[in-house]
């Protein structure tokens, strides 16, 4: 402690001054607060990256599995007096075997969630290119950007594709690594969403 006896000496060799200085460095208190300020951005957009990406995961294997599960219906001749909307959201359609995850009726209605069913004359003839985005908008490359739904016959190659654009809910604009996370987990096209894309072929039963 300086006293006044000593304190012109202690300020003519900056002892008094620095001493406060030296005070604070040695002060290790609030140390783990500060640390865990600078990682707990990155460490909380890291842990909700992981969660949007498990979710698109997940939504995907819902959605293959409906479909695969529906597409039976094609396969054994059940789906002949089917409309597409019948088959998307009847009883027995791809709809009605989405549990979780996303409401499917409602993305079939806005769009968001699309059929396509075509019959091509052999294997090597499908057309497997996925559609083309623009906003909430698929477009399937036909004349007029629609999904084509062809009631097959029976012994009929066909192929059954159900795209879903699913809603991106978080957003990350920053590159880690050389990766963009946003353009990892939002489809091209798209600011919004990411496009699940489920195809079934095979060929229809003797029915």
């Amino acid at each position: 402690m300086t006293t006044p006896k000593n304190r012109w000496a202690c300020m003519r060799n900056f002892a008094c001054l620095t001493e406060p200085t030296l005070r604070f460095s040695r002060d290790g208190r609030g140390a783990v607060a500060v640390e865990f300020s600078l990682v707990a951005i990155p460490f909380i957009a890291l842990l909700l990256a992981i969660f949007q990406t498990v979710l698109v995961l997940f939504t995907g294997q819902v959605l293959d599995t409906a479909l695969q599960d529906s597409a039976r219906m094609i396969m054994t001749g059940n789906a002949q007096n089917m409309s597409a909307a019948n088959f998307a959201t009847g009883p027995n359609g791809l709809c009605s075997r989405v549990a979780a995850l996303f409401n499917c009726a409602a993305a079939y209605n806005a769009g968001t969630l699309q059929i396509d069913i075509r019959t091509p004359s052999s294997f090597a003839n499908a057309v497997l290119t996925p559609p083309s985005i623009s906003g909430n908008t698929l477009n399937w490359g036909t004349p007029n950007g629609q999904p084509l739904y062809t009631n097959p016959g029976p012994g009929q190659i066909v192929i059954v594709r159900a795209a879903l654009l699913t809603p991106i809910y978080m957003s990350f604009p920053a590159t880690f690594l050389g990766i963009n996370w946003d353009s990892g987990l939002k489809s091209a096209g798209s600011s919004t969403s990411h496009l699940l894309l489920s195809t079934i072929a095979f060929v229809t039963e003797p029915f």
